[in-house]
Protein backbone atom coordinates (compact mmCIF):
# COMPACT_ATOMS: atom_id res chain seq x y z
CA UNK A 1 0.00 0.00 0.00
CA UNK A 2 2.86 2.34 0.52
CA UNK A 3 3.78 1.99 -2.87
CA UNK A 4 0.38 2.35 -4.13
CA UNK A 5 0.26 5.94 -2.03
CA UNK A 6 3.86 6.92 -3.31
CA UNK A 7 2.60 6.72 -6.41
CA UNK A 8 -0.32 8.60 -6.52
CA UNK A 9 1.16 11.21 -4.23
CA UNK A 10 3.89 11.33 -6.78
CA UNK A 11 2.47 10.68 -10.14
CA UNK A 12 4.12 13.14 -12.41
CA UNK A 13 7.83 11.73 -10.93
CA UNK A 14 5.87 8.22 -11.69
CA UNK A 15 5.54 8.94 -15.53
CA UNK A 16 8.67 10.76 -15.67
CA UNK A 17 10.54 8.02 -14.86
CA UNK A 18 9.11 5.70 -16.87
CA UNK A 19 9.04 7.78 -19.65
CA UNK A 20 12.73 9.60 -20.09
CA UNK A 21 14.81 6.11 -18.99
CA UNK A 22 12.67 4.44 -22.22
CA UNK A 23 13.52 7.11 -24.53
CA UNK A 24 17.06 5.97 -25.27
CA UNK A 25 18.37 9.91 -25.21
CA UNK A 26 21.81 9.06 -25.09
CA UNK A 27 21.47 6.83 -27.82
CA UNK A 28 20.72 2.61 -28.07
CA UNK A 29 23.36 0.43 -27.22
CA UNK A 30 23.41 -3.20 -29.01
CA UNK A 31 21.90 -5.95 -27.27
CA UNK A 32 25.62 -7.99 -27.04
CA UNK A 33 26.95 -8.49 -23.48
CA UNK A 34 30.58 -7.83 -23.20
CA UNK A 35 32.03 -5.10 -20.82
CA UNK A 36 32.57 -1.72 -21.66
CA UNK A 37 36.79 -1.68 -21.84
CA UNK A 38 38.98 -4.56 -22.26
CA UNK A 39 40.48 -4.30 -19.47
CA UNK A 40 38.16 -5.42 -16.56
CA UNK A 41 39.36 -6.85 -13.42
CA UNK A 42 35.74 -8.11 -12.82
CA UNK A 43 32.32 -8.49 -14.19
CA UNK A 44 29.74 -9.46 -11.82
CA UNK A 45 26.12 -9.44 -12.80
CA UNK A 46 23.39 -8.31 -10.47
CA UNK A 47 19.67 -8.68 -10.09
CA UNK A 48 17.17 -9.32 -7.01
CA UNK A 49 13.62 -10.25 -5.96
CA UNK A 50 12.61 -13.67 -7.92
CA UNK A 51 10.36 -14.12 -6.30
CA UNK A 52 10.08 -17.81 -7.37
CA UNK A 53 6.80 -19.84 -6.48
CA UNK A 54 6.52 -23.51 -6.78
CA UNK A 55 3.71 -22.87 -8.94
CA UNK A 56 5.21 -20.12 -10.63
CA UNK A 57 5.95 -20.71 -14.57
CA UNK A 58 6.52 -17.48 -15.62
CA UNK A 59 8.89 -16.37 -13.00
CA UNK A 60 10.54 -19.54 -13.06
CA UNK A 61 11.52 -18.88 -17.01
CA UNK A 62 12.65 -15.33 -16.40
CA UNK A 63 15.02 -16.73 -14.34
CA UNK A 64 16.20 -19.35 -16.41
CA UNK A 65 16.31 -17.34 -19.43
CA UNK A 66 18.25 -14.38 -17.85
CA UNK A 67 20.80 -17.60 -16.86
CA UNK A 68 21.03 -19.05 -19.97
CA UNK A 69 21.91 -15.63 -21.76
CA UNK A 70 24.78 -14.95 -19.59
CA UNK A 71 26.65 -17.98 -21.70
CA UNK A 72 26.62 -15.54 -24.96
CA UNK A 73 28.65 -12.74 -22.82
CA UNK A 74 31.57 -11.79 -24.93
CA UNK A 75 33.51 -11.11 -22.07
CA UNK A 76 34.01 -13.59 -19.13
CA UNK A 77 31.72 -13.14 -16.05
CA UNK A 78 32.95 -13.70 -12.48
CA UNK A 79 30.01 -14.45 -10.31
CA UNK A 80 26.12 -13.89 -10.11
CA UNK A 81 25.02 -11.29 -7.09
CA UNK A 82 21.57 -12.15 -6.14
CA UNK A 83 20.05 -9.84 -3.89
CA UNK A 84 17.30 -11.35 -1.77
CA UNK A 85 13.74 -12.23 -2.00
CA UNK A 86 14.69 -15.42 -4.11
CA UNK A 87 11.22 -16.91 -3.22
CA UNK A 88 7.65 -15.40 -2.59
CA UNK A 89 6.71 -17.87 0.41
CA UNK A 90 9.92 -18.99 2.18
CA UNK A 91 8.92 -22.80 1.06
CA UNK A 92 11.09 -25.04 0.55
CA UNK A 93 9.76 -26.50 -3.32
CA UNK A 94 10.47 -23.14 -4.33
CA UNK A 95 13.86 -22.51 -2.49
CA UNK A 96 14.90 -25.88 -3.86
CA UNK A 97 14.10 -24.74 -7.66
CA UNK A 98 15.79 -21.88 -7.05
CA UNK A 99 19.03 -23.56 -6.13
CA UNK A 100 18.51 -26.04 -8.97
CA UNK A 101 17.77 -23.27 -11.11
CA UNK A 102 20.97 -21.66 -10.54
CA UNK A 103 22.93 -24.65 -10.61
CA UNK A 104 21.73 -25.94 -13.77
CA UNK A 105 21.93 -22.64 -15.95
CA UNK A 106 24.43 -20.21 -14.66
CA UNK A 107 27.65 -19.73 -16.02
CA UNK A 108 29.06 -18.06 -13.34
CA UNK A 109 29.10 -18.91 -9.24
CA UNK A 110 25.92 -16.83 -7.91
CA UNK A 111 25.84 -15.48 -4.39
CA UNK A 112 22.47 -15.83 -3.01
CA UNK A 113 21.06 -13.23 -0.24
CA UNK A 114 18.02 -14.28 1.74
CA UNK A 115 15.53 -11.22 1.84
CA UNK A 116 12.59 -10.99 3.95
CA UNK A 117 10.47 -13.14 1.65
CA UNK A 118 12.59 -15.85 2.14
CA UNK A 119 12.66 -15.83 5.85
CA UNK A 120 9.97 -13.61 7.31
CA UNK A 121 6.81 -14.40 5.10
CA UNK A 122 7.54 -18.40 6.02
CA UNK A 123 3.88 -19.38 6.55
CA UNK A 124 2.13 -16.41 4.47
CA UNK A 125 -0.90 -17.35 2.71
CA UNK A 126 -0.91 -20.95 3.98
CA UNK A 127 2.11 -21.76 1.47
CA UNK A 128 4.16 -23.03 4.37
CA UNK A 129 4.12 -23.79 7.69
CA UNK A 130 7.44 -23.55 8.98
CA UNK A 131 8.43 -21.12 11.64
CA UNK A 132 11.10 -18.07 10.61
CA UNK A 133 13.94 -20.09 12.44
CA UNK A 134 13.49 -22.74 10.11
CA UNK A 135 12.95 -20.51 6.83
CA UNK A 136 16.28 -19.33 7.83
CA UNK A 137 18.08 -22.88 8.39
CA UNK A 138 16.63 -23.85 5.60
CA UNK A 139 18.21 -21.02 3.36
CA UNK A 140 21.09 -21.70 5.24
CA UNK A 141 21.01 -25.05 4.43
CA UNK A 142 20.82 -24.52 0.72
CA UNK A 143 22.88 -22.03 0.32
CA UNK A 144 26.33 -23.73 2.16
CA UNK A 145 25.50 -27.14 -0.26
CA UNK A 146 25.33 -24.70 -3.53
CA UNK A 147 28.81 -22.84 -2.57
CA UNK A 148 30.03 -25.95 -0.45
CA UNK A 149 30.42 -23.53 2.33
CA UNK A 150 29.84 -24.58 6.36
CA UNK A 151 28.51 -21.51 7.69
CA UNK A 152 26.36 -21.46 10.49
CA UNK A 153 24.68 -17.91 10.30
CA UNK A 154 23.12 -16.21 7.81
CA UNK A 155 26.04 -13.81 6.79
CA UNK A 156 29.15 -14.29 5.72
CA UNK A 157 31.93 -12.68 2.90
CA UNK A 158 33.72 -14.76 0.00
CA UNK A 159 36.56 -13.20 -2.29
CA UNK A 160 35.95 -12.87 -6.33
CA UNK A 161 39.14 -12.06 -8.52
CA UNK A 162 40.63 -10.92 -5.14
CA UNK A 163 37.88 -8.47 -4.48
CA UNK A 164 35.25 -9.05 -1.31
CA UNK A 165 32.09 -9.55 -1.28
CA UNK A 166 30.28 -9.26 2.27
CA UNK A 167 26.31 -10.88 2.59
CA UNK A 168 24.08 -9.00 5.30
CA UNK A 169 20.91 -10.73 6.14
CA UNK A 170 18.00 -11.32 8.81
CA UNK A 171 18.62 -13.11 11.94
CA UNK A 172 15.64 -13.45 13.28
CA UNK A 173 16.22 -11.93 16.80
CA UNK A 174 13.40 -12.11 18.99
CA UNK A 175 11.29 -13.82 16.83
CA UNK A 176 12.26 -11.81 13.94
CA UNK A 177 9.89 -9.59 11.98
CA UNK A 178 7.48 -9.88 8.59
CA UNK A 179 9.35 -7.14 6.70
CA UNK A 180 12.15 -5.91 8.41
CA UNK A 181 15.95 -7.42 8.89
CA UNK A 182 16.70 -8.33 12.71
CA UNK A 183 21.08 -7.75 13.41
CA UNK A 184 23.42 -9.05 16.28
CA UNK A 185 26.33 -7.39 17.64
CA UNK A 186 28.09 -9.93 16.15
CA UNK A 187 26.99 -9.17 12.51
CA UNK A 188 27.63 -5.78 12.31
CA UNK A 189 31.28 -6.38 13.90
CA UNK A 190 31.88 -9.13 11.14
CA UNK A 191 30.44 -6.59 8.44
CA UNK A 192 33.40 -3.65 10.30
CA UNK A 193 36.12 -6.66 10.18
CA UNK A 194 35.59 -8.17 6.67
CA UNK A 195 35.25 -4.09 5.19
CA UNK A 196 38.48 -3.56 7.15
CA UNK A 197 40.27 -6.54 5.13
CA UNK A 198 38.58 -6.23 2.34
CA UNK A 199 39.76 -2.08 1.20
CA UNK A 200 43.60 -2.05 3.21
CA UNK A 201 44.73 -2.71 -0.73
CA UNK A 202 42.90 0.24 -1.87
CA UNK A 203 40.22 -2.13 -3.46
CA UNK A 204 36.80 -1.68 -3.93
CA UNK A 205 34.62 -3.83 -1.23
CA UNK A 206 30.47 -4.84 -1.46
CA UNK A 207 28.08 -5.33 0.72
CA UNK A 208 24.90 -7.32 -0.51
CA UNK A 209 21.84 -6.77 1.24
CA UNK A 210 18.35 -7.13 0.09
CA UNK A 211 17.47 -4.28 2.57
CA UNK A 212 18.13 -0.69 1.32
CA UNK A 213 19.69 2.18 3.68
CA UNK A 214 17.07 4.47 5.15
CA UNK A 215 16.38 7.94 3.14
CA UNK A 216 18.97 6.37 0.47
CA UNK A 217 17.69 5.68 -3.32
CA UNK A 218 14.76 7.31 -2.98
CA UNK A 219 13.11 4.76 0.27
CA UNK A 220 11.99 7.53 1.96
CA UNK A 221 9.49 8.35 -1.05
CA UNK A 222 9.12 5.18 -2.77
CA UNK A 223 8.64 3.14 0.18
CA UNK A 224 8.86 4.71 3.52
CA UNK A 225 10.66 2.41 6.54
CA UNK A 226 10.81 -0.13 4.17
CA UNK A 227 14.84 0.15 5.01
CA UNK A 228 17.05 -0.29 7.40
CA UNK A 229 17.47 2.45 10.21
CA UNK A 230 20.70 3.87 11.38
CA UNK A 231 19.64 4.63 14.29
CA UNK A 232 19.02 1.05 14.95
CA UNK A 233 21.67 -0.60 12.82
CA UNK A 234 24.89 1.19 12.17
CA UNK A 235 25.58 -0.33 8.36
CA UNK A 236 25.92 3.25 7.36
CA UNK A 237 28.77 4.80 9.72
CA UNK A 238 30.53 1.26 9.46
CA UNK A 239 30.57 1.96 5.59
CA UNK A 240 31.89 5.61 5.76
CA UNK A 241 35.06 4.73 7.73
CA UNK A 242 36.38 2.39 4.41
CA UNK A 243 36.75 4.15 1.02
CA UNK A 244 35.71 2.50 -2.23
CA UNK A 245 32.59 0.76 -0.53
CA UNK A 246 29.86 -0.37 -2.31
CA UNK A 247 26.12 -1.21 -1.08
CA UNK A 248 23.94 -3.31 -3.11
CA UNK A 249 20.14 -4.10 -2.42
CA UNK A 250 17.40 -4.60 -3.78
CA UNK A 251 13.49 -4.77 -1.90
CA UNK A 252 11.60 -1.80 -3.49
CA UNK A 253 10.59 -3.15 -6.20
CA UNK A 254 11.27 0.35 -8.65
CA UNK A 255 12.34 -0.02 -12.07
CA UNK A 256 15.51 1.95 -13.38
CA UNK A 257 15.49 5.62 -13.92
CA UNK A 258 17.26 8.14 -16.11
CA UNK A 259 20.15 10.13 -14.45
CA UNK A 260 17.38 13.35 -15.02
CA UNK A 261 15.18 11.68 -12.56
CA UNK A 262 18.02 10.88 -10.46
CA UNK A 263 18.85 15.10 -10.37
CA UNK A 264 14.73 16.29 -10.32
CA UNK A 265 13.53 13.74 -7.81
CA UNK A 266 15.81 12.41 -6.03
CA UNK A 267 15.28 8.90 -7.08
CA UNK A 268 18.08 7.06 -8.09
CA UNK A 269 19.37 3.48 -8.53
CA UNK A 270 22.67 4.37 -7.96
CA UNK A 271 24.26 7.31 -5.69
CA UNK A 272 26.75 8.51 -3.55
CA UNK A 273 26.44 9.47 0.53
CA UNK A 274 29.42 10.40 2.56
CA UNK A 275 31.44 8.21 0.02
CA UNK A 276 29.63 5.00 -0.12
CA UNK A 277 27.92 4.07 -3.32
CA UNK A 278 24.62 2.69 -2.95
CA UNK A 279 23.06 0.60 -5.83
CA UNK A 280 19.84 -0.54 -5.39
CA UNK A 281 18.40 -3.38 -8.14
CA UNK A 282 14.61 -3.58 -9.44
CA UNK A 283 12.81 -6.31 -9.27
CA UNK A 284 13.39 -9.32 -11.28
CA UNK A 285 10.60 -11.23 -11.06
CA UNK A 286 7.55 -8.72 -10.42
CA UNK A 287 6.35 -5.36 -12.28
CA UNK A 288 8.10 -2.55 -10.90
CA UNK A 289 7.34 1.12 -10.31
CA UNK A 290 9.00 4.30 -10.72
CA UNK A 291 10.95 3.26 -13.49
CA UNK A 292 11.05 1.09 -16.47
CA UNK A 293 8.45 -1.62 -15.52
CA UNK A 294 8.75 -5.00 -17.00
CA UNK A 295 10.47 -7.67 -15.24
CA UNK A 296 13.93 -9.48 -16.26
CA UNK A 297 16.03 -6.39 -15.29
CA UNK A 298 18.94 -6.55 -13.39
CA UNK A 299 22.49 -4.68 -14.29
CA UNK A 300 26.51 -5.52 -15.07
CA UNK A 301 29.04 -4.10 -12.69
CA UNK A 302 32.29 -4.00 -14.19
CA UNK A 303 35.28 -2.93 -11.91
CA UNK A 304 38.68 -1.65 -13.87
CA UNK A 305 41.84 0.06 -11.94
CA UNK A 306 40.51 3.17 -11.55
CA UNK A 307 36.64 3.11 -11.99
CA UNK A 308 33.53 1.06 -11.31
CA UNK A 309 31.05 1.03 -14.10
CA UNK A 310 27.49 0.05 -12.88
CA UNK A 311 25.00 -1.08 -16.63
CA UNK A 312 21.50 -1.59 -15.95
CA UNK A 313 20.11 -4.01 -18.93
CA UNK A 314 17.81 -6.68 -19.32
CA UNK A 315 19.22 -10.45 -18.84
CA UNK A 316 15.71 -11.79 -21.10
CA UNK A 317 15.77 -9.25 -24.35
CA UNK A 318 19.72 -8.07 -23.82
CA UNK A 319 18.58 -4.17 -24.19
CA UNK A 320 21.16 -1.86 -22.27
CA UNK A 321 19.58 0.74 -20.03
CA UNK A 322 22.05 3.89 -21.42
CA UNK A 323 20.03 6.35 -19.20
CA UNK A 324 20.70 5.02 -16.28
CA UNK A 325 24.33 4.27 -16.79
CA UNK A 326 26.91 5.13 -14.10
CA UNK A 327 30.84 5.49 -13.27
CA UNK A 328 32.37 5.59 -10.10
CA UNK A 329 35.69 6.47 -9.54
CA UNK A 330 37.79 4.49 -7.21
CA UNK A 331 39.80 6.73 -4.90
CA UNK A 332 43.31 5.91 -3.94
Amino acid sequence: MAVVNAIFSNFLAFLMAFFMTAIPYKGIAMPVLDTEKNDCRLNIEMLSDTHLESNGVFRQFFLKQGLKNLEKSKAPIDAVVITGDLTNYADEPALKEYFELVTEYSPAPVISVGGNHDIGHAGDRDVTDITREQAMANLIAYRNQYMGRDDKVNYFSMEVNGYKFIVLGDEVIDGGHWDAISMSEEQLNFLDSELADGTKDGKPAFVCCHWPICNINGEDTIWPESGIDQNEYNIQAIMEKYKNVYYISGHMHTGFKSEYIDGKYGLSNAEVVNGVTYLNLPTYGIINSFGLFWSGTGAQLEVYDDEVIFRPRNFITGNWYVNSEYHFNIEK
